[in-house]
């Protein structure tokens, strides 16, 4: 028997102040449920016979099963932990995870994603956006999702061939590491952490962003004004931006459209660092403010590559595809018994 799918989904996603100065969406935990549902849903019909779950406040998964019109034939376990109801619960998880699943699927946005890539978890992993600014989770109908992971998990889809590894932007304080984003990381004036989200573009000075492009919705979308940077591509971008600087618009935050002035703007290289020179701050990771910044400390930020590995969707449902995943007659590799089972 292959190693079981990780699934963690988060309660707190999509739930920020945003939906009340901007015009984001809201996903509850309800429709998550739903796509936990057609999860477990879509990996017992192909085969996979364990899932292991992060156990959280409002029981999704627990919610989902209810759903199910009968009780799956692959198991469901969560994992053993106490539940603090906040991100430590994402960060345990994924600790608790490290070489105990062959792949993994998170509901969240940018931020859960950030916690996950903060365990430097080496699986695999699918992340499906329910937050606000994503620009790192996909957009992507959950029974394609599993489809995927199923693909990866039964051998159909070779890990290696199918992921890829993601990039992060690292934050040294006086040269020690100190915390990290996937996307941009932002020096504000803001005093506090605060309600932690960022929406207020005149208190934004600096941005170093690991992607970035003009399509991009969030911080990210401002040095996307100037440089196309993907997943792919090595490096980064730098900006800082103020009263005075070349005037773009961005989209910030969803139906948000600003007005930015931009002062200086950089590419950077794989592992360049550049100092980030707003002192006393608050800095921002992924759109949240995180880290209190005193005057006189010295702030690094650098992209390198190492962040989690993603899955490609398209790339693990082609290859599946191509070794029989969605033929009556699929078996798993490691097993010849092990039957696709399609209602």
């Amino acid at each position: 028997m292959g190693k079981p799918v990780g699934l963690i989904a988060n309660p707190a996603s999509g739930r920020d102040i945003r939906r009340l100065v901007a015009h984001a969406s809201v996903i509850d935990n309800v429709e998550k449920a739903n796509m936990v549902r057609r999860i477990i849903a879509t990996l017992d019909a192909m085969g996979v016979e364990e899932m292991l779950v992060m156990p959280e406040t409002f029981g999704i998964a627990e919610r989902a099963l209810s759903l199910l019109p009968q009780k799956p034939r692959m198991r469901v376990e969560f994992l053993e932990m106490h539940v603090n109801g906040d991100w430590t619960d994402t960060l345990r998880a994924s600790e608790m995870m490290k070489g105990n699943v062959s792949a993994m699927i998170s509901i969240g946005g940018d931020g859960t994603n950030r916690v996950i890539a903060k365990s430097e978890i080496d699986e695999p992993l699918l992340p499906i956006s329910t937050g606000t600014n994503n620009v790192f989770p996909f957009m992507i109908e959950a029974t394609i999702a599993a489809l995927a992971v199923g693909a990866v998990a039964l051998g159909a889809a070779d890990p290696n061939r199918v992921s890829f590894r993601s990039k992060r932007v690292e934050i040294l304080r006086d040269g020690k590491l100190e915390d990290i984003a996937l996307v941009e990381a932002s020096a504000t004036l803001h005093q506090f952490v605060g309600s932690r989200a960022v929406w207020r573009m005149e208190l934004v000075r600096e941005i170093v962003a690991s992607v970035c492009a003009p399509y991009n919705i969030g911080l990210s979308s401002i040095p996307g004004s100037f440089f196309e940077i993907g997943e792919r591509d090595d490096g980064g971008a730098y900006v800082s931006v103020g009263e005075e600087g070349e005037e773009v618009i961005a989209p910030i935050a969803p139906g948000a459209l600003k007005s930015v002035k931009v002062r200086e703007r950089k590419r950077l290289r794989e592992g360049e660092s550049v100092v980030m020179e707003t002192s006393p701050s608050v800095l921002a990771f992924d759109g949240e403010r995180e880290m209190v910044v005193k005057e006189g400390e010295k702030i690094e930020a650098r992209v390198v590559r190492k962040g989690p590995r993603v899955i490609e969707y398209r790339e693990a449902i082609r290859e599946g595809v191509r070794n029989g995943l969605l033929s009556p007659k699929f078996s798993y590799h490691a097993d010849p018994s092990l039957k696709m089972n399609i209602h």
